[in-house]
């Protein structure tokens, strides 16, 4: 190689490696943000980040891709909330348009559900980023402690910590639902009564 030659890095073209790593890339987006929309706008600028790079001192890529998305997923979720605080009425995830995966960089990928969403986004944000490294990418706990920059130990407890504040919500979930189910229906029984005494 010359000396006015680019650095060759690891194999692959540079949008190639990037590719191949786009829809992991999405998922944690999208887990962090809940929203189509600005998940596509995090997953481009990591690639004009990872176009900008030198590529010959990235030793592992998709480490390199995975933290660099997931901490300006971060920033961004922070940005959002701060915005929101202000809004009046509840705010609501967006919904994932899984027939058009190739437009939003999501092809080939599970998107998280929507009423996990809502209840992500009822916890803190390193809690949120390990649970969906975690719980929709498999990631191991050293690859999330290395991307959230704390230890392992501290890993495996924010992953425990986002599973139980989960659990309890859903918990609370069903019992607000079921409860809802059994006044609508005491509310039917009643009315029927009334137009029962009524007719009569």
């Amino acid at each position: 190689m010359s000396d006015g030659e680019p650095p060759t890095g690891p194999p692959g073209r540079t949008e190639d490696v990037f590719a191949r790593h786009g829809p992991r890339l999405f998922r944690i987006a999208y887990g962090m943000l809940g929203s189509t929309t600005r998940a596509e706008d995090v997953v481009r600028d990591v690639r004009l980040r990872w176009q900008a790079t030198d590529r010959a001192v990235v030793a592992d890529p998709q480490a390199y891709l995975t933290t660099a998305t997931t901490r300006l997923s971060i920033r961004a979720a922070h940005s959002a909330r701060m915005r929101r605080a202000s809004y009046i009425g509840p705010w609501l995830p967006e919904p994932l348009d899984t027939g058009n995966g190739g437009a939003t960089g999501a092809e080939g990928t599970k998107p998280v559900a929507f009423d996990v969403l809502l209840m992500l986004e009822r916890l803190d944000l390193a809690e949120r980023a390990a649970f969906v490294l975690r719980e929709t990418l498999s990631s191991p706990y050293a690859e999330i402690a290395a991307v959230l920059g704390v230890d392992e130990a501290q890993a495996r407890h924010l992953v425990h910590r986002a599973r139980r504040h989960l659990a309890a919500d859903l918990a609370t979930d069903r019992v607000a639902d079921r409860q809802g189910r059994e006044d609508t229906a005491g509310q039917k029984r009643g009315g029927d009564g009334a137009e029962d005494y009524e007719a009569a």
